[in-house]
């Protein structure tokens, strides 16, 4: 049974919704205030470009979806329009647009801008026989009729010629002289329809014979025909001034009249008829309004304006009716400007409050849907709470909770429906009430100061129930989580508690969802919480920086769970949430605006039949394929009541249709009715801009397909447009320019983009849109763009450069070879001058070599004497460089050591320094305490009061004596020698425990101690090795987990290769924080805040290890992990007692 009602619910519902769709339709206005040259509207065409030509009686003008181009009647200009009163446009082969007037006859309008002016010419019979142009009905590419204000025109457009179908010898006298209003195609194509104002008339083209239909022939009720039109089942509609609107079908000689308005015998001037696609055909009236006849030639609906409803229809006067590429129907109006509208675009119905009807909502602020078990849907609003009634025209509702003086607040916030089928209703400040459906009464839980059992506020945000039938009501108010007993009718609140971690993590709890694994989950103010009934506390999942797959934002706005048991969380900023579960561990996926969502501000979640989810934000609503992962965004543009939603307030109902509530009313839809447009735009360059140092420049045709630049022009910029006329907001467009660009420039819906200082070259522009569903086009818009270099970077300066530069290196080859001639001749005159000097020379040498040998041979003796000294000298320089590098390296050593003696002197300094300060400032805290307490102790003249004074005293001088004892026992660790014995260090160690652990605690339950039975007996000093296990089991006591034991590790190793004592201190505790491991041995160095000390733990580690003559180092990969390196002592066998 259950499905059958789900079935005949479905059924019922597809006509109700598609009237739905068409009462709701929303109308776009444009008018004199958007540009619109002016506002009767008589004329509308897309032309092969895909912009919009609107005829007015105030001139053409061009609409690219954005804004206006007006083209005028200029007085003494043959290039402008003829006339500005335009009556029809169509577009010939070429792109040439043709525009008839009523006054000035035929005007062709080229794509340069050009008008070319066809007018009557008394003395030329073959121009056009009127001024007054009705219609233009394209018969082929080259043959056009043309009726005017007298008569009918062939227009032959090779030979540009008129051949007048009115004349007193025409073959079809009942045109002589009449007026043609509209003419169309006929069943035959060798016959037409021509409407006027004295009858209708079948023409056939052939003879030229008429067949002439007047009123009260076959049906027809009026001769004034203003309108034609022969359907795709050559069906003819015709559409009179007086007598309404009439159609005869192809097989009949009769016309049979549409009755338009019920109940009424009242005649409606039809001005206009346009296909309506499968649907039927459109009816535009004079007063009216526009009509939509279905296929049935019944009347469907009728649009009419609404002067309260901006988003009416503008005009019910309506003169012309065009649908463009991306099914946007725009209405002509005269006095309206023109209302457009596309009945895919309206993908939701909306709901809304109306004062004059009180079958419609109770209020506009919709906070809750709900359905219950037995079918009936409610709407909480800001109004109280209404019943949807189901009607054939669409939804009723019926407010069944208002206003009441025994509610603080009229707001309804939730409803919810227990598996005892008991409705309960959230009223805003009024707690907890349990709604009868059948007597309508209330019963109400609410708040009572001083009772714990009551609610803990009035504000209830979210309610789920738990398999024990105990409800859970997430609150406003600081009124964190309540659990409701039906049975005793008592609550039980948690609150957050600072003092415990595992308390409700915030106060605000938002939604609760019971998982198909019965788990709880709250989402609140302050992160995610699942319940944990062992414990009776929360689990938290947090937003973690250093995380990335912890949750993205802390404040928890829904939670729902899908199908395949996935749960998906929605949050106040940081989008929503996929949460994985691998074994024990869970972490969160997170989608957001980048991915694209919509809004990082979810209001709610729900899934619909098909398993995808619907989520209301702050601004709009997105579509989330859960297999592709990816998103489909709706806005108000798409018939939403608006950007911002409430939160929680959508829900998918048993028959699929999903309800979503906002601020501004409510909408529902099928999911599988929601269809994205395919229409796949063309990209036009609007306008093109130049900057160079000359001054600006632009390029206005938008046919153009190719750009010449200077060098000297420096900014190029665009102005584009989509051929996509709908949803403007919605639309992005894209740019790479090829030897520019690697890659798409997203410009989103920006539609102007720059280059600057282009360099010289050839580029190819690419430009590219997407629909306003989103959809990219596969139409790429393409444009060369040349920019020349200077003329010193061109071929010709190449060559010129290049010829000059060889005439330049000729001429210089001519005066070298002169000049180089001539040197010549000058060297060879020095050369002959200067071989007669070196003969004369020679002789002079001849003559001295015989003294020349004799002085050599006395030269040769003496450089023996010379070299025995020489080898004396050496010997001495030799042993002096000796003594010096000895002396050198005794300074070295000297200067080393005076360095070593100079650092430890500035470190024992500085740690005098500090231990005076410390010293002082420690001591001087007690000693000012134990002053302050005497003074009061001695004014005290109760003895109990002083009593407690001096007991005050006393522990203040414990602290003071402590702080002594330490300082002391720093002080005797570094004057006191070292003692090397041999001693058992398992015993050592856990002396060192004991000394530190309560009397009734056990070591053996947290200190690990590994060590071999041959190195448990070492050689070394027991007072210093003491100390550094005792302060080291100290600081793990103290920095031990919150509620657990310390835990230790202590490994002991003898390196007998190095001659060492290798020891490994593990403490598996807090660890240690990274920032300060670098002073940690530092003196009076305190770690935290929260833990009380003097800071001289480490720091007398460090001095017991340095005093062994070791070192200690903390292992950078582990938390607080030290190593101890101590070198065995060297001490004869003899000496060790």
């Amino acid at each position: 049974m259950r499905v059958l009602y789900l079935l005949i619910v479905q059924f019922l519902a597809i006509p109700v919704i598609a009237q739905t769709q068409l009462g709701n339709t929303d109308f776009n206005h444009l008018n004199v205030n958007d540009g619109l040259a002016q506002n009767i509207v008589e004329a509308i065409y897309q032309g092969s470009e895909g912009f919009l030509w609107l005829g007015t009686q105030n001139g053409l003008n061009r609409y690219d979806g954005y804004n206006f181009v007006s083209y005028e009647y200029v007085l003494d200009d043959s290039s402008s329009i003829s006339n500005n009163y335009i009556k029809d446009i169509v577009e010939d082969k070429k792109g040439n647009l043709w525009i008839g007037t009523y006054g000035g006859g035929l005007n062709k309008f080229d794509k340069n801008s050009i008008f070319k002016h066809y007018i009557n010419d008394p003395n030329n019979p073959y121009s056009i026989s009127d001024n007054v142009v009705y219609q233009i009905y394209k018969q082929s590419d080259s043959i056009y009729w043309l009726g005017t204000k007298n008569g009918l025109n062939r227009f032959h457009l090779p030979s540009e010629k008129f051949e007048h179908k009115v004349s007193p010898k025409s073959k079809i006298p009942q045109l002589n002289n009449p007026v043609v209003y509209c003419i169309s195609k006929a069943a035959s194509i060798n016959e037409i329809w021509v409407g006027t104002r004295n009858g209708l008339h079948k023409i056939n083209l052939d003879t030229f014979s008429s067949e002439l239909y007047l009123k009260g022939d076959n049906g027809l009720l009026d001769d004034d025909i203003r309108d034609l039109f022969l359907d795709s089942k050559n069906t003819l509609w015709v559409a009179t001034k007086l007598g309404g609107l009439h159609y005869k079908e192809a097989n009949s000689d009769r016309f049979v009249k549409i009755d338009l308005i019920k109940d009424s015998n009242r005649n409606v001037y039809s001005r206009k008829i346009y296909a309506a696609d499968n649907q039927g055909i459109w009816l535009g009236t004079f007063g009216d309004g526009l009509f939509l006849i279905d296929n049935n030639r019944k009347v469907k609906y009728q649009f009419k304006e609404n002067q309260f409803n901006p988003k009416s229809i503008s005009s019910n006067d309506i003169v012309e009716i065009f649908k463009d590429e991306s099914s946007n129907y725009w209405i002509g109006t005269h006095g309206g400007g023109v209302s457009s509208f596309n009945l895919n675009s309206k993908k939701f119905d909306l709901y809304q409050a109306d004062a004059k009807d009180p079958n419609s909502l109770s209020s506009n602020a919709v906070n809750y849907i709900y359905e219950d078990t037995r079918g009936n849907i409610y709407v909480a609003n800001d109004a109280g709470i209404d019943l949807i009634i189901e009607k054939e025209d669409g939804l009723e509702f019926q407010q069944i909770i208002k206003s009441d003086s025994k509610f603080p607040d009229d707001r309804a916030w939730l409803l919810y429906e227990d598996s005892d089928n008991i409705l309960w209703v959230g009223m805003w400040n009024y707690g907890l009430s349990r709604y009868d459906r059948d007597t309508g009464k209330l019963i109400s839980y609410t708040h009572v100061k001083g009772d714990s059992t009551s609610i803990p506020t009035n504000f209830i945000e979210t309610i789920s129930e738990s398999d024990d039938g105990k409800l859970w009501i997430g609150l406003l108010g600081d009124g964190g989580l309540a659990i409701f007993d039906k049975e005793t009718m008592k609550f039980k609140s948690y609150l957050h508690d600072l003092n415990d971690p595992n308390s409700l993590s915030n106060n605000r709890v938002h939604k609760i969802l019971i998982d198909s694994k019965n788990r709880i989950w709250l989402g609140t103010d302050y992160g995610l919480d699942l319940y944990r009934p062992k414990t009776d506390d929360f689990k938290h999942f947090r937003y973690d920086r250093n995380n990335p797959y912890s949750i993205n934002y802390n404040v928890i706005r829904t939670i729902s769970e899908d199908r395949n048991d996935n749960i998906w969380i929605g949050t106040g900023g940081g989008g929503i949430a996929k949460l994985i579960e691998n074994g024990d561990s869970i972490y969160f996926k997170t989608y957001t605006e980048e991915d694209g969502l919509v809004d990082n501000n979810i209001s709610g979640i729900t899934e619909d039949l098909n398993g995808n989810l619907w989520i209301t934000t702050y601004s709009g609503i997105s579509l989330f394929d859960t297999k592709s992962e990816s998103f489909v965004n709706y806005t108000s543009s798409d018939g939403l009541q608006g950007e911002e939603f409430v939160r929680s307030s959508i829900t998918t109902l048993e028959d699929g249709r999903i309800f979503a509530g906002g601020f501004n009313g409510l909408n529902v839809f099928k999911p599988d009715e929601i269809k994205r447009s395919n229409y796949s735009p063309e990209i036009n360059v609007i306008s093109i801009g130049i900057i160079s140092e000359e001054g600006e420049r632009s390029i206005d045709d938008f046919t153009t397909d190719t750009v010449f630049l200077k060098y000297s022009d420096y900014i190029l910029s665009f102005e584009v447009a989509s051929t996509d006329l709908s949803n403007q907001g919605d639309k992005k467009y894209a740019y790479k320019l090829e030897g520019f660009n690697k890659d798409w420039i997203m410009n989103n819906e920006r539609r102007h983009f720059s280059f600057t200082n282009l360099p010289p070259g050839e580029y190819n522009l690419k430009i590219k849109g997407s629909n306003g569903d989103g959809i990219w086009s596969s139409n790429i818009k393409e444009l060369y763009i040349k920019v020349d270099p200077p003329f010193w970077a061109t071929n010709w300066f190449r060559i010129v450069a290049i010829v000059g530069l060889g005439f330049l290196i000729f001429i210089y080859i001519q005066l070298r070879v002169k000049y180089l001639k001539a040197a010549q001749i000058r060297l060879q005159s020095k050369v002959e001058e200067r071989t007669s000097e070196l003969e004369l020379a020679n002789r002079k040498l001849l003559e001295n070599q015989n003294l020349v040998i004799k002085q050599k041979e006395e030269i040769t003796k003496q450089n023996e004497e010379i070299a025995s000294k020489n080898a004396i000298i050496q010997k001495q320089n030799d042993e002096l460089k000796l003594n010096n590098i000895q002396l050198e390296e005794v300074v070295s050593e000297r200067t080393h050591e005076l360095r070593e003696a100079n650092d430890d002197l500035k470190i024992a300094k500085h740690e005098f320094d500090t231990f005076f300060y410390r010293a002082a400032h420690d001591l001087k805290g007690p000693v000012s305490t134990i002053l302050g307490l005497c003074y009061l102790a001695l004014k005290e003249e109760d003895k109990v009061l002083a009593h407690s004074y001096f007991e005050k005293i006393n522990i203040t001088a414990e602290r003071m004596n402590n702080i002594l004892f330490n300082l002391q026992k720093i002080n005797k660790l570094k004057q006191e020698g070292l003692k090397i014995k041999n001693h058992n260090l398992r015993q050592l160690i856990i002396s060192a425990a004991k000394e530190n652990l309560p009397d009734n605690e056990d070591w053996q339950q947290f200190i690990d101690i590994e060590l071999k039975a041959q190195d448990e007996d070492i050689l070394t000093d027991m007072m210093h090795l003491k100390i550094v296990f005792s302060n080291l089991i100290d600081n793990s006591i103290k920095f031990s987990k919150r509620g657990e034991k310390p835990n230790v590790l202590i490994q002991f190793e003898k390196d007998e290769k190095n001659h060492s004592y290798q020891i490994i201190f593990e403490d598996f505790g807090l660890g240690i924080n990274p920032d300060i491991r670098d002073r940690i041995f530092n003196m009076f160095f305190v770690a935290t805040e929260y833990k009380r000390g003097l800071g001289l733990g480490l720091y007398s580690v460090r001095l017991a290890v340095s005093k062994l003559g070791g070192s200690i180092q903390l292992d950078k990969n582990k938390s607080a992990c030290f190593r101890i390196d101590i070198p065995m002592p060297e001490i004869p066998k003899e000496k060790i007692s």
